[in-house]
């Protein structure tokens, strides 16, 4: 159980812990100006395929009209529409292939997406001294070194790393 009430860490410059709060608070105050890290999505779009798609069925539908129209049959015009349909469907089938992928990539970096809010989560910001902390280490951190630690790319890069570390080692 956690518990109600959580000690305050002081702050590593001044000493004090009445100036300091979570990055949240202080950035909910206007007086931070590092975001929270934004949660994964996926940018993948149908846009093109339903795009592509709508204008082959829109052709197939006009070469049927005139095949109604017209009371003449050509092998040529089915063989057209035939195509026309057959390559719609094939771009559905990619549309629907992409999202799919984009949608795993985005399931895959939830976990980073976790790890980088729990730093956030970890660490404090005094409003006395206008700097970030990390309360456990009790180390002041620049921006740059806070949006490292927020970096869903830079968290991927040392987790990669970390493990291929630690494969060696298992190898050796």
């Amino acid at each position: 159980m956690i518990p109600a009430h959580q000690p305050i860490a002081p702050c590593p410059m001044c000493h004090q812990a009445d100036q300091v709060r979570t990055l949240q608070t202080a950035y909910e105050a206007g007086e931070l100006r590092i975001a929270p890290p934004p949660m994964p999505e996926s940018k993948a779009s149908l846009r093109i395929y339903l795009s592509g798609g709508g204008v082959l069925v829109g052709i197939a539908f006009f070469l049927s009209i005139t095949i109604l129209a017209t009371s003449f049959f050509s092998w040529v015009q089915m063989s057209l529409i035939l195509a026309c349909l057959v390559a719609a469907v094939i771009l559905a089938f990619l549309g629907i292939r992409r999202i799919s992928q984009g949608d795993e990539e985005t399931r895959r970096r939830y976990p980073l997406w976790d790890q980088a809010m729990a730093n956030w989560a970890r660490l404090r910001f005094c409003a006395h001294d206008q700097m970030i902390f990390d309360p456990q280490s009790s180390n002041v951190l620049s921006d740059s070194a806070v949006k490292n630690l927020l970096d869903l790319d830079r968290i991927a890069e040392q987790s990669s790393e970390t493990s291929a570390a630690s494969q060696e080692a298992r190898l050796s």
